[in-house]
């Protein structure tokens, strides 16, 4: 794993870049960014940190290859719990960088992000509440299922991370914005239907949800 992040560090070579991006990302759910403060000597002096700087020098790439390599790679790098205490410090630098991929018109882009957020909400609560209050962020997420994305299994995931955010409670007044576009998503022929029921349901019928304890909206009881 050193190696190749120090190409990511050095190289000017695109194609080398490119190659050792592939590699890392195929590594991914084995990577432990402990390695690098290992007591092993190694010719390559890294720390956890400037390994994540470099991984972020690629998501902020505007070289689609690179940015969505370095997507994917931090999505399965969050998964392991040994390295969330290193990546945490740029949780907010990656969460913004990974919303404004959903903007991009490419899809491969759009799938990255969606995938990393999926693994970033899953483990991350800042996360889930940043994603809850980003008006951009919702908005981008409910377009890429109603569109939708041509990977079924994207529009799924996106679909997925919104479900996340609810089961927040800080997340619900600002989720209940959102209400009558997810209710169309509900009563349309998505395949998403299902979650966005569940979503509809844990917003507004919950004690602590003011419409919900005067309505049994999406009639679930």
């Amino acid at each position: 794993m050193p190696y190749y992040i120090s190409l990511l560090l050095l190289s000017e070579d695109e194609e080398l870049v490119t190659n050792a991006l592939e590699t890392l990302v195929n590594l991914g759910p084995f990577l432990d960014l402990r390695i690098f403060s290992s007591s092993k000597p190694s010719y390559i002096d890294i720390t956890e940190k400037r390994a994540v700087q470099a991984i972020m020098g690629m998501l902020d790439s505007q070289i689609k290859a690179w940015h969505c390599a370095a997507a994917e790679l931090l999505g399965r790098m969050i998964i392991n719990p040994d390295n969330e205490p290193f990546l945490l410090p740029f949780v907010t630098q990656i969460y913004k960088r990974l919303v404004d991929l959903l903007s991009f018109p490419a899809c491969d882009s759009q799938a990255a992000a969606v995938g990393a957020l999926y693994h970033l909400a899953e483990v991350n609560m800042d996360c889930r509440l940043k994603l809850a209050s980003d008006r951009w962020a919702v908005d981008r997420l409910l377009k890429i299922v109603k569109n939708p994305h041509p990977v079924a299994e994207i529009c799924r995931k996106a679909a997925m991370i919104l479900e996340s955010l609810v089961s927040e409670p800080q997340n619900r007044l600002p989720l209940l914005a959102y209400e009558n576009a997810f209710a169309e998503i509900l009563f349309s022929e998505s395949k998403q239907a299902d979650t966005f029921a569940r979503i509809l349901f844990e917003l507004t019928s919950r004690p602590n949800s003011k419409q919900g304890m005067t309505r049994g909206v999406w009639g679930m009881y």
